[in-house]
């Protein structure tokens, strides 16, 4: 995958004692997690503990002991495992060991291919060259069961419309059970509203960072809910993330403060709203956050000559699903900043525009809740989409 280095390069060196063990005779690096869980704190700590082991003389074994923690949400195992490609790809040998606590949206973790590194994986191999083997080839592509996973390059103009019809095939066959469970009421509308969506995310970001793109999706079944007894849930979740040295919403705020924007009403609009939010951004809302915003709007593009034919807003594609889902949850991160797509907040005002409140985009800045800063910086954009569907049995 392009670009992983950037996720470790723009990240600073830990200042950590004893990260240098010795067992059986042989010395390696050891990470140890001292916090419960598997969130941007936790993974911040460990690309710090990576960029210590890099500055070393010699590459010895990398050894993360994670330990049993709560998995904050999907994306950061995806990033977890990109490190950890990214060490090898380096020539490090990696073992990891941790015992995850999943819910309906991170049960994923159980097929990620850091499975085969981890040392708590009851089919744990001794071999390592096995062992890292696998976890490369299910790095970078699997159609297994409920998972899906691509390393996708855009090296033609129709591959997005190959993959929404591979995403369409994967996501029906998903939806025909047999054994424990009955058809689910998921019909073909719901499924191409998904594959059109994931498509279009994916589109997005190789847009706005260049080079290939990571998709991960797992279905999960069969979960209850403690506030709707005798039903039974299922999730879509996914994850797309594209790692570039052009951030998400760089290219449209080049655009529109370094062009003629004459053309469009609609650009001239963009500009009006961040003259207007401008003087509120503080630490909780900042300017990365604004022209993020901005890049979401439908018929805004971030080409430099287009200022007709912008893409259909992702959020309307977002929102779509939504309608269909009992819960989700769902957020875009470019450097540190993150956007939720809380489904109450994506309704378009007067303007034709998503402000993330409940009143206009060009007068008012976003809800707080629907804004976060990550401990981590992550170059380029990510995705994180947890969609929660009812199932009838």
């Amino acid at each position: 995958m392009n670009n992983i280095n950037l996720l470790l390069d723009c990240q600073g060196v830990g200042r950590i004692s004893n990260i240098l063990l010795t067992k059986n005779g042989k010395k390696y690096f050891q990470f140890k997690n001292k916090s419960n869980f598997l969130n941007d704190v936790a993974i911040k700590n460990i690309i710090k503990f990576l960029n210590l082991v890099k500055t070393k003389k010699f590459k010895l074994p990398v050894f993360l002991d994670i330990g049993q923690v709560t998995v904050a949400d999907k994306l950061s195992y995806i990033v977890l495992e990109c490190l950890v490609y990214e060490m090898l790809s380096l020539g490090y040998s990696v073992t990891v060991k941790f015992n995850p606590k999943s819910k309906i949206d991170t049960r994923g973790i159980s097929n990620s291919p850091l499975r085969f590194l981890n040392e708590c994986f009851s089919s744990f191999s001794k071999d390592k060259t096995y062992r890292e083997t696998e976890f490369r080839k299910e790095f970078n592509s699997i159609t297994k069961g409920i998972k899906y996973r691509r390393m996708i390059s855009p090296k033609s103009n129709s591959y997005l419309s190959k993959l929404t019809s591979d995403l369409i095939l994967f996501l029906k066959n998903q939806f025909e059970f047999s054994d424990n469970y009955r058809r689910v009421e998921y019909d073909e509308i719901t499924v191409t509203k998904l594959a059109n969506t994931i498509g279009e995310l994916v589109g997005n970001a190789t847009e706005h960072g260049g080079g290939d793109c990571l998709l991960d999706i797992d279905i999960t079944h069969n979960f209850k809910h403690s506030k709707k007894q005798g039903s039974k849930f299922g999730a879509v979740n996914i994850a797309v993330i594209n790692f570039s040295e052009t951030n998400f919403g760089e290219k449209v705020k080049n655009k529109i403060l370094n062009t003629d924007l004459s053309k469009s009403n609609r650009y001239q609009n963009i500009k009006v709203a961040y003259d207007t939010h401008q003087s509120y951004f503080n630490n909780e809302y900042n300017e990365k956050h604004f022209w993020n915003l901005a890049s979401v709007q439908d018929k805004i593009s971030g080409r430099p000559d287009n200022f007709n034919n912008g893409g259909k807003g992702m959020t309307d594609l977002i929102k779509s699903i939504q309608k269909l889902t009992h819960e989700d949850y769902c957020y875009l991160m470019s450097g540190k900043e993150i956007l939720k797509f809380k489904k109450e907040l994506l309704k378009q005002d007067s303007d034709g525009f998503i402000g993330l409140n409940k009143t206009s985009f060009l007068q008012s800045t976003p809800e707080t809740t629907t804004l976060g800063i990550s401990k981590v910086f992550l170059p380029g954009v990510a995705y994180n989409l947890n969609f929660i569907l009812e199932e009838v049995h």
